[in-house]
């Protein structure tokens, strides 16, 4: 009996993932909604670190369903204790990949911890983060995902409207502070993408102009598979 309450908990902690990764698929979206004009780095970067901390307590619920992200006073447990628990785990019963979630977890809490003061201090409110800070955060972000749900996260990915897309121009971004060439690669795919969805008109013709941010969420919307697969193979 207890097995089986066991495994129906662990099917609903995993019901669950495809939520998560909707969740990562609309931060993603806002960042790239403002990826030439970084106005979203802000908003982006919060929810980025929103959906870190919801993946380390879904992974714990996955291993062991009772878990919980109260304390027996029924506080809440706070970050430290909620990856520490996470840690755990791995060097409990994936020691191998210990390292590699540890490290991910020191930058995640770097970036907890310059959160946090965007609510705490007025001095912050003017400030601009970078493109990279973003970036990195992103990229983070989905390495940890894989690494905590290694036989689903493929598929739910895939699965999450056009996250592949969105992650595939994420981690280009990132391959390009390393690779100068690959941002212009990446701009001529963007640039020669059609502006409108492919429905030709009975008559006559369309043009739309739209400003690049804009252009890039229709590209990201209407491109499918094959705007995914030409980003793909710049990786």
């Amino acid at each position: 009996k207890t097995e089986g309450h066991r495994c129906q908990g662990t099917a609903q902690a995993m019901s669950k993932l495809p939520y998560l990764v909707a969740e990562i698929n609309a931060a993603l979206e806002v960042y790239l909604s403002g990826r030439t004009g970084q106005q979203f780095n802000r908003t982006a970067f919060i929810l980025c670190d929103d959906c870190a901390e919801l993946a380390s307590k879904l992974f714990l619920l996955r291993d062991t369903p009772t878990w919980s992200d109260k304390r027996r006073n029924k506080s809440f447990k706070n970050f430290n204790e909620v990856t520490g628990e996470v840690r755990a785990v791995f060097l409990a019963k994936r020691a191998a990949d210990h390292s590699t979630a540890d490290t991910l977890l020191k930058r995640i809490k770097d970036r907890r911890e310059r959160r946090n003061k965007f609510f705490h201090t007025t001095d912050l409110l003017d400030l601009t983060l970078q493109p990279r800070d973003c970036v990195d955060a992103f990229c983070d972000l989905l390495d940890y995902g894989k690494l905590l749900f290694p036989a689903d996260w493929e598929a739910e990915v895939a699965a999450a409207g056009n996250m592949e897309t969105c992650q595939a121009l994420i981690r280009l971004d990132r391959k390009a502070y390393g690779d100068p060439s690959v941002g212009p690669k990446v701009n001529d795919i963007l640039a020669k993408w059609p502006r409108n969805s492919p429905k030709p008109k009975k008559r006559g013709c369309e043009v739309a102009h739209h400003a690049e941010d804009m252009h890039l969420r229709l590209a990201i919307r209407n491109g499918g598979r094959p705007l995914r697969d030409k980003l793909l193979e710049l990786l």
